[in-house]
């Protein structure tokens, strides 16, 4: 209790970062994840869809029911903001689908999902819920490839999850 006491004693007393110390370190962090590769981290197979950033249940296996819907949540990292024409800060990114049945030729789904999240600040914490809906599949392990493409730079990212038809 009294190294806390201490330390926040400590905190109170030291000066206050300028402002441009602030914008510097803003601008390599910007620079950072601007060379950094893109991420998806979390990708975690729901038991729910989030609510928000962060509110993920893992499911607890990958085996699904004919008819059930495959929820996916994760994180994309490093994504490039630019600004648009309004001023606005704007990541941009777009998500494609490809399924491997057991048998067969996989489906494709390019631009299964498109997000333009323009902004004031350059926020950097954003989640995906990604609903993929198994209708009528037939039994047998599927591979699900979940690819995402940052539509303000060449950068992509992907994952692959296998699952269970019964």
């Amino acid at each position: 209790m009294r190294t806390m006491l201490l330390a926040m004693a400590l905190l109170a007393l030291a000066p206050a970062a300028p402002a441009q110390d602030i914008e510097s370190l803003e601008r390599a962090l910007e620079k950072a994840r601007f060379e950094a590769p893109l991420a998806l981290r979390p990708f975690v197979v729901l038991a729910r869809p989030a609510k928000y950033f962060g509110d993920y249940e893992q499911r607890r296996d990958t085996v699904y029911a004919r008819s059930e819907t495959l929820y996916f949540y994760f994180e994309p990292k490093n994504l490039v903001v630019v600004k648009n024409s309004q001023g606005l800060f704007e990541p941009a990114f777009e998500v494609d689908l490809e399924v491997q049945p057991p048998k067969g030729a996989p489906t494709r789904k390019p631009g299964y999902v498109t997000f333009r999240l323009p902004g004031r600040s350059r926020v950097q914490d954003y989640f995906v819920n990604l609903a993929l809906p198994l209708g009528e599949a037939p039994s047998g392990v599927y591979n699900v490839r979940v690819v995402v493409r940052d539509l303000n730079s060449n950068k992509t990212a992907k994952v692959d999850q296998s699952v269970t038809v019964k």
